[in-house]
């Protein structure tokens, strides 16, 4: 139905003349989609070239126009949309703030994760508001600053609010319970 078509650097288009009874759509907008003129005819229909507001050009017949709305950017942006909840976790490059809650969910429930006996193992959890929700994890710890790790204040309670922090490496340093040295900074 809509065919993309690259402008820059390709030559001017050629628009043809109308014929007798042909409705001039130049200029109409139709949602995000301006038409810009006539650049082909065919039996019964004219093929109009148009600009979506996103920036591409492209070429449909006179009748696509009452029932689309822009070159196809528009349905992309509503799935991406819908498919994003917190827009820290899209395909292949997620937040560090959401790997370090994927890392917290691993290490207390996957029993094959590496450091699960120092977590899991031990009986700590992740609360369950946090469990299975990564909005309301963000909503209590605030997106990770640079230069910190996901920290349990108290290293015997759970991942829950009030117990975690964002915290730099010296700080988790003093905070392990295996430094013989617990303070609670």
């Amino acid at each position: 139905m809509f065919k993309e078509m690259s402008i820059a650097g390709a030559e001017a288009p050629v628009f043809i003349r109308l014929g007798a009874g042909a409705k001039d759509m130049t200029g109409m907008r139709f949602g995000r989609l301006i038409v810009l003129g006539p650049v082909a005819r065919g039996w019964n229909n004219v093929l109009w070239l148009y600009r979506c507001d996103c920036g591409a050009f492209g070429r449909t017949a006179t009748g696509n126009f009452r029932r689309a709305r822009s070159c196809g950017c528009l349905r992309t942006e509503r799935i991406v949309k819908s498919s994003l909840k917190h827009g820290h976790a899209r395909a292949g490059a997620a937040t560090t703030t959401y790997r370090s809650w994927e890392a917290m969910r691993a290490r207390c429930e996957c029993q094959t994760h590496q450091k699960f006996e120092y977590y899991g193992g031990r009986g700590i959890k992740v609360c369950p508001s946090w469990r299975e929700n990564f909005a309301a994890f963000l909503a209590d710890m605030g997106p990770r600053p640079p230069g910190t790790t996901l920290d349990r204040i108290d290293n015997d309670k759970d991942y829950e609010p009030g117990n975690c922090r964002w915290a730099d490496r010296i700080t988790q340093r003093h905070n392990r319970r295996d430094s013989g040295e617990a303070r609670h900074v």
